[in-house]
């Protein structure tokens, strides 16, 4: 268990840097094309990158697709998370038949797909999807489930896509290569973490035991490093406090510029405006009050008073009588409305038959008159 444990670690360490190459590769491009340089061999040693482009599309390819020949071997699962085998028994006989019906039509139209979809770096890995299709067929799932495609068929297709200008043995000799210096530094980084430099004179001393005194003297560091922070901190707090005293000092001296000196001559006009508005309002009211009382001077004299006696007496009679021909009319249609209810449409009604009556009579009197009319010329 532990050494397939480790075989595990060691291939998902091969796995990493691979994807590792094919994203700084990717990311090289990516920033070549925004700034349009020409020259992207440049930018590969900055990432770490040391072979053709070619090497990284092609390791980029195989990578999908082994990939997508793996999810092809997992097991057909149910909803409820089971296998069932007879559910896959059925599903082999629908896509083996549907392979068996359309492989003569098939055209390899997933070809004009982009050279960066890729592969494994390892041919160990071919080797195995390839006898692991035809000669495990225990693996589980359906072989022919996805539009009748299996694992072998896709390596088949999509290897020959791809055709390499140098040999496969170099290609997985500069792979292998740059790999194993990548896993070498990473290394050598995660033991300079972990190991301190031994001296020769204390070259028999182990690099666990001096371990704590180096994780003590790192902490003592930060905390030295946040106290001066702190520091720095709190006298940039005096120092933003201090500045903006001064800011508010400044504003005041500047608002009592604008407001003392600079609007006092617009203050005094306003005000004069003002006690020049308002005296002119008071005159233009005593003005009116002197228009009234001439009005009224003129209006009751001793010859117009008597008159204006008989006027009023004649519009309150006038008034008292329109009150109570109101008040009349009032009276007699709530009595006609408590008889009727609908008597207000029967008063339109027949005031629309006056109307009509009104006119039908006065289209008699006029074909009266032209008969009247007719003897005369006849006479003539």
């Amino acid at each position: 268990m532990s050494r397939e444990r480790l075989r595990y670690l060691e291939a998902m360490a091969i796995y990493c840097e691979a994807m590792a190459m094919v994203e700084e590769y990717q990311q090289a491009v990516s920033v070549a094309n925004l700034g349009g340089i020409r020259d992207i061999q440049g930018f590969y040693p900055q990432l770490g990158l040391k072979n053709s482009p070619q090497v990284y599309e092609t390791l980029e390819h195989r990578l999908v697709v082994a990939e997508a020949a793996q999810r092809l071997r997992l097991p057909l699962i149910s909803k409820d998370g089971e296998i069932h085998e007879e559910e896959i028994e059925k599903w082999s006989i629908i896509s083996r038949s549907s392979l068996d019906s359309t492989s003569t039509s098939l055209t390899i139209s997933s070809s004009s797909n982009s050279l960066n979809y890729a592969n494994s770096a390892a041919t160990s890995g071919t080797a195995a999807n390839n006898t692991g299709d035809s000669g495990e067929p225990g693996v589980g799932g359906v072989p022919n489930r996805f539009l009748g495609i299996t694992p072998a068929y896709l390596w088949q297709t999509q290897l020959q896509r791809v055709p390499l200008s140098m040999d496969m043995a170099d290609y997985q000799l500069t792979l292998s290569r740059e790999i194993d210096a990548r896993l070498k530094s990473k290394c050598d980084k995660l033991a300079d973490a972990f190991v301190d430099d031994i001296d020769s004179s204390s070259g028999s001393q182990s690099s666990s035991s001096r371990l704590p005194e180096r994780v003590k003297l790192i902490i003592e560091e930060i905390e030295r490093e946040e106290a001066a922070l702190r520091e720095d901190l709190y006298s940039a707090d005096r120092k933003f406090a201090e500045y903006y005293n001064v800011l508010e000092q400044i504003l005041g001296v500047l608002i009592k510029l604008v407001k003392d000196l600079k609007l006092q001559h617009q203050h005094q006009y306003d005000e004069l405006q003002k006690t020049w508005l308002c005296k002119r309002c008071e005159t233009m009211s005593a003005k009116l009050r002197v228009l009234e009382h001439v009005l009224l001077l003129e209006t009751y004299t001793q010859e117009s008073i008597p008159a204006l006696h008989k006027i009023r007496k004649y519009l309150v009679e006038a008034t008292e009588e329109a009150s109570a021909a109101y008040n009349k009319a009032v009276t007699r249609l709530r009595e006609y409305q408590g008889v009727d209810p609908h008597f207000d449409t029967i008063a339109r009604q027949y005031h629309d038959v006056v109307k009509k009556l009104e006119n039908m009579q006065w289209t008699i009197h006029q074909v009266e008159m032209d008969l009247k009319r007719l003897p005369d010329h006849a006479s003539s």
